[in-house]
């Protein structure tokens, strides 16, 4: 079986969990959709756990904004300024070093990560693609763009699977019973308690779509 796993945002007793009653295999495949970082309490401790996972299973991982933002402020900010956005704006202070930068392993891992995978039937991304003709290169728009066009011939009939915009249940769940040419699979893990935009009673859940059954399978947010 092929499972995929959007944002998880640093949430990771409930990822593990989510895994863990997978009760994957050898020859199983399970792809993450990026934005693993930032947001929840346990950034480097998700990512410590997906390295490892890749170890044991067969494991992809595409980029998510997250990541690319991280990446991109270390090169832009000196120590200080940095230090404040990982610790303050993300909530992520775990990630760094005494030195105020990116932990190694960490940097490694995210700086290794693509932004899109195609699969035999499916398109998997964080975001979703440009309407433009050469989508594959517009690698911006695959991390923080929203509302994709679908078009049957560009695509190649595939459909497109997504995270990174926050999606309440009920059309998230209508999305895969239609089997729709796009499938958003952000449920906000981490608006699991009342908030000042999204209603907490459709969010809060990790959210794993079965690519081979379309069997949704959902975990509430434990941390």
């Amino acid at each position: 079986m092929r499972y995929v796993i959007a944002d998880i945002h640093g949430c990771l007793n409930t990822l593990q969990l989510l895994v863990t009653n997978l009760n994957l295999n050898s020859i199983d495949s399970l792809y993450f959709l990026g934005d693993y970082i930032d947001k929840g309490k346990s950034s480097a401790k998700v990512l410590d756990y997906l390295i490892d996972l890749r170890t044991q299973q067969n494991v992809f991982f595409l980029r998510g904004n997250h990541e690319a933002n991280i990446l991109e402020t270390q090169q832009n900010y000196e120590p200080k300024m940095f230090k404040m956005f990982v610790e303050k704006i993300n909530k992520s202070p775990c990630l760094l070093n005494n030195e105020s930068r990116i932990i190694p392993k960490y940097q490694t891992f995210m700086q290794d990560l693509p932004y899109f995978l195609e699969l035999e039937d499916f398109w998997l991304v964080h975001a979703g693609f440009s309407p433009k003709e050469n989508f594959l290169d517009e690698k911006d728009y695959m991390l923080e763009g929203r509302n994709t066009q679908y078009e049957i011939q560009k695509f190649k009939g595939k459909r497109i699977v997504h995270g990174h915009t926050v999606t309440y249940k009920q059309t998230i769940e209508r999305a895969v019973q239609e089997q729709a040419s796009i499938i958003p699979l952000d449920n906000g893990c981490v608006y699991n308690k009342s908030h000042k935009i999204y209603d907490y009673t459709q969010t809060g859940n990790l959210c794993c779509l079965n690519l081979d059954t379309f069997e949704l399978i959902w975990q509430k947010n434990i941390d």
